[in-house]
């Protein structure tokens, strides 16, 4: 039996509660309450489990799982500002590597997803949310704005973003792209940026908090759009 701590983040008047496991980077779990996102945790937990280790990762994907809350934020910022203790803490080579190659296979799923669709599909908008189309989009300009946070303008990831959202490139070849240039300049992060912390709006930013949030970012859109396409994220 695996027992996962918890960390629980609720937005602005507490109309969406996030939950983060820290032990699982990029594993996180949205729900309309509190209650409703801890309950949601351990088959959010599961299927990253599974995810992972369809990549080579060793992991138990049959173990009971059990969930505790470690930790609360109620500060009310929007989903995925809040700041936990790991976050602050350097983030070594040996991390960096295994969450890069992380970063690299979501990117890939996320493409394999949506291959072969039309265009026409693509754009197509539901009876409520936003189109396919708007929410790679979306994950596409989040992902510029988390890495430019932590090393400023970063201009092999900045032009094909930009282009897609000008609609002068295709869209999965901008996401392909910038992924790529991305986990190469985060490769390349010096041990000051690997530790550095600092303070951007009313959050903090940190390679730890930048990696973790592009992962668990790009996980809770690819599993909407995987559940509007009926298959597995």
């Amino acid at each position: 039996m695996a027992t996962y701590d918890l960390f629980l983040e609720t937005g602005p008047q507490r109309k969406k509660s996030l939950v983060h496991v820290l032990a699982l980077l990029g594993c996180v779990v949205d729900g309309k309450t509190a209650a409703g996102a801890v309950e949601n945790a351990p088959d959010a937990i599961r299927a990253y489990l599974r995810y992972l280790a369809r990549h080579g990762e060793r992991l138990d994907v049959d173990e009971k799982i059990e969930v505790r809350v470690a930790d609360e934020n109620l500060e009310g910022m929007f989903s995925g500002q809040a700041i936990w203790p790991a976050d602050r803490q350097p983030i070594s080579p040996k991390d960096l590597a295994r969450y890069l190659r992380w970063l690299e296979w979501s990117r890939a799923d996320l493409l394999a997803l949506v291959k072969g669709i039309g265009d026409e599909r693509l754009r197509s908008k539901p009876a409520s949310g936003r189109s396919l189309r708007e929410i790679l989009l979306h994950v596409l300009d989040a992902d510029k704005a988390y890495v430019y946070r932590l090393v400023g303008v970063f201009k092999p990831m900045g032009e094909p973003t930009n282009a897609a959202l000008k609609g002068d490139l295709d869209l999965r070849v901008a996401l392909a792209e910038s992924r790529s240039v991305a986990i190469a300049r985060l490769a390349k992060l010096t041990p000051l940026e690997r530790s550095r912390l600092r303070t951007a709006g009313k959050s903090q930013v940190s390679a730890h908090r930048v990696i973790r949030r592009m992962l668990e970012h790009e996980w809770e859109h690819r599993r909407e759009i995987a559940m509007r396409l009926g298959r597995d994220a």
